[in-house]
């Protein structure tokens, strides 16, 4: 079984800690917004829905405590391997805390799916923290560590000799002395909590905001088609035709995609690899692109649809587009290589084809659904003609202004005086 394999010998040490306090920027998203603050939470937040995604742990909560500048992240899963490490004599937990690229997920061994390659989240919370305290449940024990600006200032000691379960609990506060501000928002963790808990259908996710004194809880079983439905209501947007589409297979990676089309005039994408949401889109964003695109455009031209002298763009197909793209990459086939710590862009080219391919059963639903396919069809082929109306316009618009400037203009130039 994994909970008795994953081992401190698993633990893998690439490199020092020192760089983080020094250059912070290169591991976060700047010490002076509110994005690379939060970024603290997430990269905890995150190894636990890890060990979700891996079949390891089934609830999670997140404390924002009274002060609204500390917060606890805790799961029931493994546990951080407190063994000693048997290279470098150390706990795995003080490694794993220590050390930047210190962690169980560089190979498939431990972690099918992990949000991310660069494996360096607690280090980096820790380095980036004025106060960490860990806490580890494990082998019927309870454990405790307390660090200081990545530093030790504590050794990890046994605190309870009995216990029932497992999992892992980090408390933390930011180091005033490298963010500008270390006030959290309650609003940008309950919401990132509620997007992951769409993201894994399984797992539970608890919120508690000390301050408003309130606890929620958020599960969604049908995952991804509750997240659709819960943007199209927060955009007060309405579909078009009778109901979305969904589309899921787990191959060479797991991939599911919910859309639907609306009224709207634009597009919105929200996609996301391993849990990791990817604001920049990427590979696996354009692999669903185009996939609709092709999938749209052959049930078109199959059941000659298109009207005389129409021609259909991609911008046309994706016209009020509502889609969410969710992408899990098996460690052992895959390396996700994400744009930076941030994450905020895919950049494996191998991932495209394959969410594409997924697609292609689009053309098979809109043949089984004629009323929504004619609906959808209906609605590209007037955003083709708007567009193309558009163009018209400007033309007309810009010729007329080129024969007024043309009738403006003296017969002859008068000579230049001084």
């Amino acid at each position: 079984m994994a909970k008795e394999t994953y081992t401190a010998k698993d633990i893998e040490i690439l490199e020092g800690l020192e760089p983080v306090r020094e250059r912070p920027g290169m591991y976060i998203a700047g010490t002076d917004t509110p994005a690379g603050l939060h970024q603290l939470v997430f990269e905890i937040l995150d190894n636990s829905v890890d060990e979700a995604m891996n079949g390891h742990a089934s609830l999670i909560t997140v404390t924002l405590h009274e002060d609204k500048e500390s917060v606890t992240v805790s799961d029931n899963g493994r546990g951080i391997p407190v063994e000693k490490h048997p290279k470098h004599k150390k706990s795995a937990l003080e490694l794993i805390l220590t050390t930047l690229h210190a962690g169980g997920k560089f190979s498939a061994k431990n972690y099918q799916t992990a949000g991310g390659l660069h494996g360096v989240g607690s280090s980096v919370v820790n380095a980036l923290s004025e106060e960490l305290i860990a806490t580890v449940r494990r082998g019927g024990k309870e454990y405790v560590q307390s660090f200081s600006r990545g530093k030790v200032k504590t050794k990890m000691k046994t605190a309870k000799s009995s216990v029932r379960g497992t999992g892992t609990t980090i408390f933390f506060r930011p180091d005033p002395q490298i963010f500008s501000s270390i006030t959290f928002s309650s609003e940008i963790i309950r919401t990132s909590l509620q997007t992951k808990a769409y993201l894994n259908p399984g797992l539970r996710l608890q919120f508690v905001d000390e301050a408003a004194e309130t606890k929620e809880e958020f599960h969604y079983p049908d995952g991804i088609r509750a997240y659709l439905q819960q943007l199209l209501e927060e955009k007060k947007l309405n579909i078009i035709g009778e109901e979305g589409f969904y589309l899921d297979r787990e191959d060479k990676a797991k991939v599911q995609i919910a859309f639907a089309w609306t009224e709207s005039r634009s597009e919105l994408f929200r996609s996301y690899v391993n849990g990791i949401y990817t604001a920049d889109g990427g590979s696996h964003e354009n692999g669903a692109k185009s996939g609709i695109v092709r999938a749209v455009r052959n049930y078109i031209n199959v059941h000659n649809l298109l009207p005389k002298g129409v021609k259909i763009s991609s911008d046309d197909v994706r016209e009020g587009l509502v889609c969410v793209v969710a992408v899990m990459l098996p460690a052992g086939k895959f390396k996700a290589q994400f744009q930076g710590q941030t994450k905020g862009r895919l950049n494996n080219p191998e991932v495209a084809p394959i969410v594409e391919s997924v697609v292609k059963s689009l053309e098979q639903d809109l043949n089984e659904n004629p009323s929504t396919a004619r609906a959808v069809v209906d609605r590209i082929v007037l955003a083709a003609k708007a567009r193309a109306a558009s163009r018209e316009a400007v033309k007309k618009v810009t010729r007329k202004l080129s024969v007024s400037h043309r009738l403006t203009l003296p017969g002859k130039l008068a000579d230049c005086s001084t």
